[in-house]
């Protein structure tokens, strides 16, 4: 991530919210079918491009719980309404949950020192 990708903080100077969407698959591993998962990687792709492009998308990657797929995309988004229909924009919501955490987030700029205070 550049700085530039780095989203700005908020003007009155609170930290900034980032949004984690965690994915879960509904079935346990046993009986998930990767080919349904798969089948949606095409939409997907589209969907965290549309994020990139509007410049919400700050991360994402896959992995997984104990028994089921999972994935997780980190948004920065301007309230929690804006995160909901974000998130529900996802193909994996066919075949899963994903719920919506809320994180907030100091973007450490080791050449900037005006939020050292704030580490402590």
């Amino acid at each position: 991530m550049s700085e530039s990708d780095i989203p700005p903080a908020h003007p009155d100077g609170r930290l900034r919210a980032v949004y984690a969407f965690i994915w879960r698959a509904t079935e346990p591993d046993e009986t998930f079918r990767q080919e349904e998962f798969e089948s949606r990687i095409p939409r997907l792709m589209a969907w965290l491009k549309d994020l990139k492009s509007r410049g919400k998308l700050l991360g994402c990657g896959g992995g997984g719980f104990e028994h089921h797929a999972a994935g997780l995309t980190l948004v920065a988004a301007e309230s929690e309404e804006e995160a909901r229909e974000l998130s529900a924009g996802s193909p994996m919501n066919e075949i899963g949950t994903t719920d919506i955490m809320i994180w907030d987030v100091f973007y450490a700029n080791l050449a900037e020192t005006g939020n050292e205070g704030r580490l402590i």
